[in-house]
C-alpha cells in the first residue's frame, strides 16, 4: 500500500465548528461545550483510500480570532490541504470568506488543495446561507465544496477524504512533486516541522 504524509490546516472564522469537525473526524465524538482554540492545536489520523493509499494526516486546528492571526499564519507553511469552514446559520461567517481564502493563498501559495465547508447542516431550519451560495463561491474560486454537520457526523469523513483524494490525484498527474519516502511528503512550499509547539485551549465557544 502506497503511503503519504500530508499536512492539513483547518481554518475560518471563530465559532463555526472547526474544533467540532476535528473531534468528530479523529475521535467520533461531539461536544457542544468545546473550548475556543487559542493559537493552534494539533491532531493526527491515519486513513486509507480505496485500499490503495495509506494517508497520515497532520491536522492543525487554527484559531479564528483576529488576535491570534499572527500566530496561526505561521502554520500555513508547507500545508497540502486547507479546510475553510463557515457556519450556514451565520451570514457574517460566509461574507468574509474571500479574505480567508486570500490569506490561504498568501501564506501557503496557490498549490494547495482548498475545500470549502459549510458546517452545521443539522440546523437547516436556521439556515441563512443557501447551498447554492457555497457552491457558487467554490466554483468561482476553483476550490472544492461540501456541507457537513459535526453534530450528527454528516459528511465529516467525506470532507477529509475528498480533499486528500484530490491531493493524491494531483500527485499522480504530476502537478505536485513527491519527495522523501516513509512517509512520503509532498513538496509545495516550505516544510513544516511536525514537532513544532502548539498553543493550549482556554474557555469559550467551539
Amino acid at each position: 500500500m502506497e503511503e503519504f504524509h500530508f499536512k492539513c490546516i483547518v481554518t475560518g472564522p471563530p465559532c463555526v465548528g472547526k474544533s467540532s469537525l476535528l473531534l468528530q473526524f479523529c475521535e467520533k465524538e461531539f461536544s457542544a461545550e468545546l473550548d475556543t482554540t487559542v493559537g493552534v492545536e494539533f491532531q493526527s489520523k491515519t486513513m486509507e483510500l480505496d485500499s490503495t493509499y495509506k494517508i497520515k494526516l497532520e491536522i492543525w486546528d487554527t484559531a479564528g480570532q483576529e488576535s491570534f492571526r499572527s500566530i496561526t499564519n505561521n502554520y500555513y507553511r508547507g500545508a497540502h490541504i486547507a479546510l475553510l469552514v463557515y457556519d450556514i446559520t451565520n451570514r457574517q461567517s460566509f461574507q468574509y470568506l474571500g479574505s480567508w481564502l486570500e490569506e490561504i493563498s498568501q501564506m501557503s501559495g496557490e498549490n494547495i488543495v482548498t475545500l470549502l465547508i459549510g458546517n452545521k447542516s443539522d440546523h437547516n431550519d436556521r439556515r441563512v446561507v443557501k447551498v447554492e451560495e457555497g457552491e457558487r463561491f467554490a466554483r468561482e474560486n476553483n476550490i472544492l465544496f461540501i456541507e457537513t454537520s459535526a453534530k450528527d457526523n454528516t459528511n465529516v469523513e467525506k470532507a477529509f477524504e475528498d480533499a486528500t483524494r484530490q491531493v493524491v490525484k494531483l500527485i499522480k498527474e504530476g502537478k505536485m512533486v513527491v519527495v522523501n519516502k516513509k512517509p512520503q511528503t509532498v513538496s509545495l512550499n516550505q516544510k513544516e516541522d511536525p514537532k513544532q509547539q502548539q498553543q493550549q485551549k482556554k474557555s469559550g465557544c467551539c
